[in-house]
């Protein structure tokens, strides 16, 4: 009976069943989740050596957490689901950046000026930047990191974007690529994602109110004419397609109207080209070229020259460092014509403010030279107040400072008149008619013209001004 009941508890009783360690990954394997079942029937607890073949037989090499596995080993808890492993992932590389030290903005407007009130002739259309001058900052991107999943598979990163290439016209980058300059004075332009520096402006109609008054640290180029009232300036040179009236033109280089001007200012420190000149006030450092020029107020440092067929020089005064030439001199009508050559302008005006200020200073040194004598006299027979004490430092201090300058100014005067002394004369030509009522001056001679003059030329000697062939 004994024999037949173990028998059939043998058979009832369930296999002993170890604990199971089930390791289960993540999609992107960045995760190692360990699940413990706990044993059964008398089964073997989980422990280091379970536990480490699971991650093995699951390709679980990277990111273990050890002193989790240990405690684990000793302190299985099972059924819960426990982040045994974790992979490191990939960090993206930071995009490149850039910054413009320019504005970029295309609307333009009026100044406002201090009393509030608008001035709609200035409106910033032109940036000038100049050669050297930095214009765009950059940033590199910087570089990410690789991850690595918990398998031990490396995880390339996405690197960041370098920023494109943004040179264009006149632009180039530093020797470490972190900024970019101006390789040339111009207008900066910031347009389908490059920099450029135009040396040459170019404005394709007029210069009204929707461009404002032009200031261009380069060149311009107007397709069109100027409206009256605007003023254009260039460091560099200027041309006009169309004639211009009542405007200021001001260039570091030539100018050149292809139609000419009338009853404008115009200052270049090169050369003037101009179809005519009319009722104009001009300042050139170099020659000026012209069909005709008429009642203009006109200085120039070399050479005025007419040519054409029309050719000619009628009313107003003209101041040239070199000759003056042209077919026809004044008209038959006696208009007053003033011409004067043989120094720079600059320096006959400099001359002249001289003569003018020196006899001024000097009387001024007379009268306190007066004042500090009668002063003195006072203080010597000690009858000086304070306020008298103070007169004489004051007017003593003046004395000795205008002094100076009227000691420096006769030197500079002196040295004005050796200058135009030894330099050479130009001369006065005309290949048709000097007519009456031209006033000729040349050095400190001066003649006026009383009666027709054909084909001369009119020159500078110790005698007088001499008349010559042309």
């Amino acid at each position: 009976m004994d024999s037949i009941n173990n028998s059939i508890h043998n058979q009832t009783k369930p296999e002993p069943v170890d604990a199971l360690v089930k390791i289960s990954l993540s999609k992107t394997k960045l995760e190692a989740i360990l699940l413990i079942e706990p044993p059964k029937h008398g089964g073997l607890e989980a422990d280091y050596q379970s536990i480490k073949a699971a991650l093995d037989k699951a390709n679980v090499t990277y990111g273990i957490n050890q002193k989790l596995l240990e405690t684990l080993a000793k302190k299985p808890e099972y059924n819960r689901h426990i982040l045994i492993a974790k992979g490191t992932s990939p960090v993206k590389g930071i995009d490149g950046s850039y910054k413009l030290l320019f504005d970029t903005s295309k609307a333009f407007k009026p100044v406002i000026k201090e009393d509030g009130s608008v001035d709609f002739q200035n409106l910033g259309k032109v940036k000038n930047v100049e050669k050297g001058q930095v214009l765009c900052e950059i940033e590199h991107p910087i570089e990410g990191t690789d991850g690595m999943t918990v398998t031990g598979q490396k995880i390339t990163h996405v690197p960041g974007k370098a920023v494109p290439s943004l040179l264009g016209k006149n632009t180039a980058y530093n020797e470490d690529q972190t900024a970019i300059y101006a390789t040339a004075n111009g207008q900066v332009d910031f347009t389908r994602g490059k920099i450029d520096v135009n040396e040459t402006l170019y404005i394709s109609n007029n210069v009204d109110n929707s461009t404002g008054n032009i200031k261009a640290i380069g060149n311009i180029v107007i397709n069109g004419t100027i409206l009256p009232g605007f003023k254009v300036e260039a460091a560099g040179n200027i041309e006009v397609k169309e004639s211009v009236s009542s405007v200021t033109i001001k260039a570091g280089g030539n100018i050149v109207l292809r139609r000419g001007a009338i009853t404008s200012s115009i200052c270049c420190d090169g050369d003037l080209t101009s179809h005519f000149i009319e009722n104009c006030n001009v300042f050139v450092r170099g020659d000026i070229k012209s069909s005709y020029i008429m009642n203009s107020n006109i200085k120039c440092g070399n050479n005025i020259q007419t040519i054409g067929s029309i050719s000619k020089i009628v009313g107003g005064c003209y101041m040239a460092g070199g000759n003056i030439e042209s077919r026809i001199i004044g008209s038959i009508a006696g208009v007053q014509t003033f011409m004067e050559i043989g120094t720079d302008p600059e320096t006959i005006d400099r001359q002249h403010e001289l003569l003018k200020e020196l006899p001024e200073l000097e009387k001024k040194l007379e009268s306190l030279k007066s004042l500090i004598s009668l002063l003195q006299q006072y203080e010597a027979a000690g009858r000086l107040t304070l306020d008298k004490k103070e007169m004489l430092r004051d007017a003593t201090f003046s004395y000795r400072k205008i002094s100076n300058i009227v000691s420096s100014g006769k030197k500079e005067l002196a040295e004005i008149t050796e200058s135009i002394k030894s330099k050479g004369y130009g001369r006065i030509i005309s290949r048709d008619t000097i007519y009456p009522g031209t006033i000729v001056k040349i050095g400190n001679r001066q003649m006026k013209v009383e009666e027709a003059l054909l084909n001369k030329s009119l020159y500078y000697t110790e005698e007088g001004i001499c008349i010559g062939f042309a």
